[in-house]
């Protein structure tokens, strides 16, 4: 598996840029540098047009031979030391710049020795561009209407080409020698921009594997997300690693009795003395594993329940749906013990339809287990602009005012109620499918006897 480098990227990056930029710099030099170098080059050959026009008088006599300037003979074989390339006899790029002047019948008066004759004479006036054996030659004409003459300059151009490189490549030295500082400053640069990076890992990986604690470190602003990113797992690990060792905890604690009252039976079969001893001990050990078995499904939907950490399958159903399917869930001869009254509008409420049928089922069941027979269980509904009430009354005894703040905690049982079978996970449950819904749920007495719990619910969105 290959791993990515932020600091190579940055600093492979950053020189690349900054090598683009120096190169872009450099190639923009050298195209200014060879226009300014054309400009004076071609301003030189109009300035030597011209004063050779002014210099140069013809002779009155007829001319039936071109004058011709001597040039030195040193021959071009690249670049040399400047002690090399001129001497008594001149500079050995004589060859490449001269002059041919003409009468204005474009007779050739007089003209610089080159090796090559250049075909000038019928160029008009201003600047030309000439090819000849392989060589370029740039050309200014000019015309001196006083002496009737056509004076000619022009340059070859390799010229012009070996000085603007010679700068050029002078130019570049600096550039490149420019980018090595930049290039370590860019480095040291990366290193003090990713010094936190290195320092929050570190300490990532000096932190103890149980420590789930959120991290402090300062970091820079870039950073924070990825810190608030790394907490939040933090958090998440911490609450699930809390869940589990409570539903360990819970399941040990809460199958510790049944498992001993199956053992305690268990061996009276063994020692039963009659057949009726047995079938008592039988008896018990059938409530028993019922009430274990009763608890391990209470505690597997709690544990389900707690990993959620929203109920995402909501939609529309109407309350009076949700309340008859509720208490057609009950066991129909206990039902039928009780009185029931129900007012529900035609409202509808966003829930997922069975988780809520469920939480109403505790509370319905409960209602019953703690009421007497024959007694009145209400169910009403109140629809506000955004929510939706609902509370289930019984009159049932109800329970001391300091114990409602306990009401919703697991495996939690009123004393007084110790006699009636349940687990004390019913209404932990019901608390955490409400939580699901991002509802309220609240339990209240009602003097003189009775109990009552309220269920908010956010209403349906159309």
């Amino acid at each position: 598996m290959k791993f990515w480098s932020l600091r190579r990227s940055l600093v492979i990056g950053i020189n690349l840029a900054v090598i683009a930029v120096l190169a872009f710099t450099a190639w923009a030099s050298y195209r200014d540098i060879l226009h300014e170098l054309d400009e004076v080059f071609d301003a030189q050959l109009a300035q030597t047009a011209k004063s050779l026009a002014a210099f140069y008088t013809p002779s009155p006599e007829t001319q039936s031979v071109p004058k011709r300037i001597p040039i030195s003979n040193y021959n071009d074989t690249g670049e040399d030391e400047s002690a090399n390339e001129r001497g008594p006899s001149g500079h050995k790029y004589e060859s490449k710049i001269g002059y041919h002047i003409y009468n204005s019948e474009g007779k050739l008066l007089a003209l610089t020795n080159q090796l090559q004759m250049l075909p000038l004479k019928n160029l008009d006036a201003g600047y030309h561009t000439l090819e000849n054996d392989a060589q370029t030659w740039f050309i200014f004409s000019y015309f001196s209407k006083s002496k009737g003459i056509w004076v000619r300059t022009f340059q070859r151009k390799d010229v012009r080409s070996e000085l603007s490189g010679y700068l050029a490549t002078e130019q570049l030295y600096p550039l490149l020698l420019m980018w090595v500082p930049i290039s370590l400053i860019i480095l040291f640069i990366v290193y003090l921009v990713l010094k936190p990076v290195n320092r929050f890992a570190i300490h990532l990986r000096a932190r103890a594997l149980n420590n789930l604690s959120p991290i402090e470190s300062e970091l820079p602003k870039e950073l924070i997300p990825i810190k608030q990113a790394i907490n939040k797992l933090l958090h998440q690990i911490k609450m699930f690693s809390e869940r589990e060792k409570r539903f360990i905890a819970d399941a040990s604690h809460e199958l510790r009795t049944p498992l001993s009252a199956i053992q305690v039976h268990a061996e009276n079969i063994i020692h039963a003395e009659s057949l009726e001893d047995s079938k008592q001990s039988g008896k018990a050990i059938f409530t028993a594993v019922e009430r274990m078995s009763h608890l391990v499904n209470q505690l597997l939907r709690l544990n389900r329940l707690d990993s959620l950490d929203k109920s995402t399958d909501f939609s529309n159903i109407e309350l009076k749906t949700l309340v008859s399917a509720a208490i057609n869930a009950l066991p129909t001869n206990t039902v039928e013990n009780y009185q029931w009254q129900i007012d529900a509008p035609t409202i509808k409420i966003a829930c997922n339809e069975t988780l809520i049928i469920s939480a109403l089922t505790n509370l319905l069941s409960n209602a019953m287990k703690f009421s007497p027979a024959d007694s009145k269980i209400q169910i009403n509904a109140v629809e506000t602009s955004e929510s939706i009430t609902i509370k289930i009354m019984d009159q049932g005894t109800g329970v001391p005012t300091e114990i409602l703040q306990r009401m919703g905690e697991r495996f939690y049982r009123f004393r007084g109620h110790s006699e009636i079978s349940g687990s004390g996970l019913g209404l932990s449950i019901t608390s955490k499918i409400i939580q699901l819904h991002r509802g309220k749920i609240s339990f209240n007495n009602i003097y003189p006897t009775g109990f009552t719990v309220q269920i908010e619910l956010p209403k349906a969105q159309f």
